[in-house]
């Protein structure tokens, strides 16, 4: 009985003896295979490089103005009728305002005998003479009735203060509506006329108006500590809600790709002259050189480099596999001035 035992037991021992080999080598395949199947879990975060929009804007802020204003100054003394009011719509050639004109229709009578006279005489030169003296007087009291230039809106009337006897009043023309805005210099080389946009209107958050660039100023200016050219972008719908004196968000395109291979930017890095990525291969990551195209705050349009399913780590840093030191963010590449890369997280 006691052998019969001991070969019990010793069967046992080797039962469980395999058992732990077999739960070993169970253990390191799924292992190996957890690294086979995911090379980079210990690199980090990854991205794999598919296709995709790349959208380049520059945004400013500025105020809505109108097509075109007009003010109208004359003297308080002089004032006969005024027949608008603030806030009042009028047509091109409406009267606003009419002036005393006694002393305009007594020079424009005057004028016109004198005119007669050398007729009668004969003289060529008294009579262009007196004519230009009539075609003065009448235009003087053509000016004593103020007609609207163009079709708008009475925005302001001032009366006599202390400082001025004269009256004023002004009309804008909102038959057209634009956004004057403020551009870094570091973003105007990139801008065109003719390039489109969107304009949020700070009044209106929940409405975008399409717009497009018209005017480019030709002086840069400093405001603050920054250095900015003035531009005009139209808003190619608008809304009567909309006023003149708004401020305004503007978004210009001015340089996309579409369906494009493309990475995050916090995957570029920098490589001697050129750009970088690292590229995961094996278990390893590797410097791979690529060529930039379109580069927006987000992304990066790749030209050369990459194919489409490679997989790259998407905030790299200096892995000791990379030869050559590289920083982990880009600096603004040459003709993308003002870009600014966001920070990796």
């Amino acid at each position: 009985m006691r052998r019969v035992h001991m070969k019990f037991g010793k069967k046992v021992w080797l039962i469980l003896l395999g058992v732990a080999v077999v739960a070993t080598g169970l253990a390191l395949g799924i292992t190996l295979n957890s690294r086979r199947s995911s090379p980079a879990s210990s690199l980090g975060a990854t991205y794999t490089v598919a296709r995709g929009d790349v959208v380049r804007t520059i945004v400013a802020y500025g105020t809505v103005v109108p097509k075109q204003e007009y003010t109208f100054t004359f003297s308080g003394a002089k004032l006969q009728e005024l027949l608008v009011s603030v806030g009042d719509r009028v047509t091109k050639g409406q009267v606003l305002v009419r002036l005393d004109s006694t002393q305009e229709e007594l020079a424009l009578l005057q004028a016109e005998r004198a005119l007669a006279e050398a007729r009668a005489q004969g003289a060529p030169a008294l009579i262009r003479e007196r004519e230009l003296s009539y075609n003065l007087a009448k235009a003087n009291l053509e000016n004593t009735t103020l007609r609207a230039p163009f079709s708008g809106v009475v925005t302001e009337i001032r009366q006599p203060t202390a400082a001025t006897e004269n009256w004023s009043l002004s009309l804008i023309d909102t038959s057209e509506l634009f956004v004057e805005v403020n551009v870094d210099q570091l973003d105007v080389p990139s801008l065109k006329v003719g390039q489109r946009g969107t304009a949020v209107i700070e009044a209106l958050p929940d409405k975008t108006f399409p717009v497009e660039v018209v005017k480019i100023g030709g002086r840069a200016v400093t405001r603050g500590t920054s250095t900015v050219v003035p531009v005009t972008a139209k808003l190619l719908s608008t809304d009567p809600a909309v006023l003149v004196g708004y401020t305004a968000r503007v978004e210009i395109t001015v340089a996309s790709a579409q369906n494009v291979l493309r990475v995050p930017v916090s995957a570029l890095v920098r490589a001697g002259r050129g750009w970088a990525v690292m590229k995961v291969t094996g278990d390893r990551a590797v410097s791979q050189a690529v060529t930039l195209g379109v580069i927006s705050e987000l992304w990066a349009e790749i030209k050369s480099g990459l194919q489409e399913g490679d997989v790259i780590l998407l905030n790299p840093s200096r892995p000791a596999s990379t030869p050559t030191p590289q920083s982990s963010l880009p600096t603004p590449p040459a003709g993308m001035p003002g870009f600014a890369p966001p920070s990796g997280p």
